[in-house]
């Protein structure tokens, strides 16, 4: 029933409010007895002076060095003179993949080295293995439990409008549900005598400083998942010839946070002694809301694409200088071969990066390969349909060059 001004009169909640009206209108009598514990010298304290006790401090002479905050100027340690241009997980290279090529001094090769393209072409996968990785989008995409709020979601014709939050799968969860999962259905075609030469890692971190025309860059990015072998890629057999993009009026370093206070210290996740630690696939996930231009703009394929090529430099580049410190000026001794993956749990792109050297200098006739090719698509929507986890123009192309980059050594 509605709660009525009559009904309410016979409420017992109208009761209770007439009482605390009524005593908190009386006034409290003197009894004696304060006076009583005064005759036997009992101080007697009002519950204000017990509530609100006032504490002295006394100052307390510390011996020893005070820790002070490290100062963001010359004063610091670790300042230096010259300016370090930094690149990190949520840079962007304005330039795109041209710009990561005269930073990297790698030249690029648009398509897979031939023994990846015979796997991809002589391999012949079952028929059932489609099904599988369709399971693995709809378990990672749409099937998860995982419920959190999710970024905001802006109309560019209405930027000023909030929209409803939304709740579901994270991106971040949901791409590595998707690659663990896609990962789980390569082993199983490859089998134990594949399977035990190779490592997963997540979350692993690389750390490195270079030099390029009298200017210095650092490298300190993270890759989401590490696959390493027990023995390093084979190097590409060939020569392959091309010339770096001419980037005038622009130099390589633009868009790249510039920074004074930075550590020479090389990075690499693993010791060099251990037995399956040469590198072999890097995972890097991609999120338009974390990864952005300096301006705002959307990311375009081309700076999409140079991400991947610099994760696998960051990764290589760590590796040689572990290997073969920092004084190798021309050709390492071998070259380091990294192969890269970049999806967002739809897009994937690929490539495979040779680092023939370390000296990034335009004056270098050494240069380093790029093999790629261009960005394909898994899928291009995931939803429910009439209730049912649908899925449209399913690809599985990705998972074919996915299966050729795990099998090749």
């Amino acid at each position: 029933m509605r709660l009525t001004n009559k009904l309410f009169a016979q409420h017992i909640g109208w009761h209770f409010k007439k009482h605390w009206q009524v005593q908190g209108r009386r006034v409290p009598r003197e009894t004696g007895a304060a006076a009583e514990l005064l005759k036997f010298g009992i101080q007697v304290k009002s519950p204000e002076e017990l509530l609100n006790t006032k504490h002295e401090f006394q100052f307390v002479n510390v011996v020893g060095a005070h820790p002070k905050p490290v100062a963001d100027d010359q004063s610091n340690p670790n300042w230096h003179k010259t300016a370090c241009n930094f690149y990190g997980d949520s840079t962007i290279l304005i330039g795109g993949l041209p710009q990561a090529q005269v930073l990297t001094n790698t030249i690029e090769i648009n398509s897979f080295p031939r023994q990846i393209q015979d796997i991809i072409q002589k391999v012949q996968l079952p028929k059932t293995i489609d099904r599988g990785v369709q399971n693995a989008i709809f378990s990672s995409h749409l099937l998860d439990a995982e419920q959190v709020k999710l970024p905001k979601v802006k109309l560019i014709d209405r930027p000023a409008y909030n929209l409803p939050r939304l709740y579901g799968i994270s991106h971040e969860r949901r791409n590595r549900l998707l690659v663990n999962k896609l990962l789980s259905e390569i082993e199983k075609l490859a089998g134990r005598s594949v399977s035990i030469r190779r490592k997963h890692i997540d979350n692993v971190t690389f750390q490195t400083v270079l030099t390029k025309d009298n200017d210095v860059f650092a490298f300190h990015i993270g890759a989401d998942k590490l696959i390493t072998s027990t023995k390093p890629l084979d190097a590409i057999k060939g020569k392959f010839d091309g010339e770096l993009p001419d980037l005038y009026p622009m130099k390589c370093t633009i868009s790249m946070q510039k920074r004074h206070i930075y550590t020479e210290n090389n990075f690499y996740p693993l010791r060099a002694e251990i037995n399956c630690s040469h590198p072999h696939t890097i995972f890097s996930f991609f999120n338009n809301n974390s990864v952005s231009n300096v301006h705002g703009a959307v990311v375009s394929k081309n700076q999409f694409q140079a991400r991947t090529l610099l994760k696998a430099f960051a990764a290589a580049a760590s590796r040689a200088k572990q290997l073969y410190g920092s004084a190798t000026n021309e050709a390492l001794p071998r070259p380091i071969v990294v192969q890269s993956v970049q999806t967002d749990g739809r897009i994937f792109h690929f490539g495979v990066l040779q680092l023939n050297t370390l000296n990034l200098n335009s004056s270098s006739t050494v240069k380093n390969y790029w093999f790629n090719r261009p960005s394909v698509e898994l899928f291009e929507e995931c939803c429910y349909q009439t209730g049912r986890p649908h899925l449209e123009k399913f690809d599985h192309e990705p998972f074919r060059i996915l299966n050729a980059f795990y099998h090749n050594s």
